[in-house]
């Protein structure tokens, strides 16, 4: 059965038990100095005790622990502070240790966890300060608590939501080739094999097309650098045009670029390859005439990738040795015919 709780995409089990180990080594810490030092109200130590038990099994066990009881660790240690001041002997400010396990449980259970914890721990504190000695537990104390642990889980959700919203751009920033906008080699590789997996289950077609600008450092050397990036954007903005919604489109490096093409044979593939070719050869303001050369291949039976790809390169390699501007197709890898076909 799924938890009631589930953590925030990326939060591993270890940080939560180790982190969790630490806040209740804390909260012992902090019990028993003030159990021993002189002067101070009084309080049952059982919490304290109770808690290096739950450092002992976080320790040992943490990281081996289900998400329900991860989950159960932020209530578990505000049942403990609130029992710590049901016992004390006076006004006492272990309330302040609330926050403790608001802010855990909202960062690593996001929303619904700060929603949670902050929910218990105004039951638990209401049942504390009636447990106080009369005069003690005035309702201003639980007020004071729950809007502070209110304003804690909702900033501490708040900052950690905008932390994971920006670590998701990163790492989508880290898959697409800033010039172009489109894949760069890693996020396309990454894309193709998750693809090729489903084209395998399916046995379905695909078509791979391996793209290169024609002349290209001639390009940079005569109209300079500069002027080359525009054309390789110019070009990721045709691919962009050209390119139905679920193919992928990668620039490998350079001026070299590939395309898979989903639920697409030999005959599918090179008519986009020549598509994308006289799209590209349209004179633009301000940009050299330039041509594209491509190599295409496709299958019915999906390997691994890189033999795939290797295939779709050594035909751009053989449009290149016929002169360029061409489309070369190289289908080694379609599957033999059946006997009496």
């Amino acid at each position: 059965m799924t938890p009631l709780l589930q953590p925030r995409e990326g939060a591993s089990k270890k940080a939560m038990a180790y982190s969790a180990a630490g806040m209740y080594g804390g909260a012992t810490f902090v019990g028993i100095v003030e159990g021993v030092l002189p002067g101070g109200d009084q309080f049952s130590m059982a919490p304290s005790f109770i808690a290096l038990g739950v450092v002992a099994l976080l320790l040992l066990w943490g990281p081996r622990l289900p998400i329900a009881a991860m989950a159960a660790l932020g209530p578990i240690g505000a049942l403990l502070i609130g029992v710590a001041i049901a016992t004390t002997n006076g006004h006492g400010d272990g309330a302040a240790l609330y926050a403790w396990p608001v802010l855990w449980e909202s960062y690593f259970f996001g929303r619904r966890g700060a929603i949670t914890i902050v929910a218990w721990v105004g039951i638990v504190h209401a049942v504390a300060l009636t447990a106080t000695p009369a005069g003690v537990g005035y309702v201003d104390r639980w007020l004071d608590v729950m809007v502070s642990m209110t304003v804690v889980g909702g900033v501490t959700d708040l900052l950690s939501a905008r932390n994971e919203r920006l670590l998701q751009r990163l790492a989508g920033e880290a898959r697409i080739d800033g010039l172009t906008g489109l894949l760069n080699r890693r996020g396309f590789v990454e894309a193709a094999k998750a693809e090729m997996s489903r084209a395998r289950r399916s046995r379905s077609p695909l078509g791979f097309v391996s793209f290169a600008i024609d002349h290209f450092k001639a390009i940079n050397d005569e109209f300079g650098h500069d002027t080359g990036d525009r054309v390789l954007a110019r070009l990721g903005q045709i691919f962009r045009e050209q390119t139905r919604e679920g193919d992928l489109v990668g620039r490998m490096g350079g001026e070299e670029f590939v395309a898979l093409l989903v639920d697409s044979g030999v005959e599918q593939s090179l008519e986009y390859a020549e598509r994308m070719r006289a799209a590209f050869a349209v004179e633009a303001p301000g940009l050299p005439l330039a041509t594209l050369s491509a190599g295409v291949t496709a299958t019915t039976v999906a390997v691994e990738l890189q033999p795939h790809l290797q295939l779709a390169d050594a035909a751009l390699y053989a449009a290149k040795r016929g002169g360029r501007d061409q489309s070369v197709v190289d289908v080694r890898l379609q599957p033999e015919p059946a006997a009496g076909a």
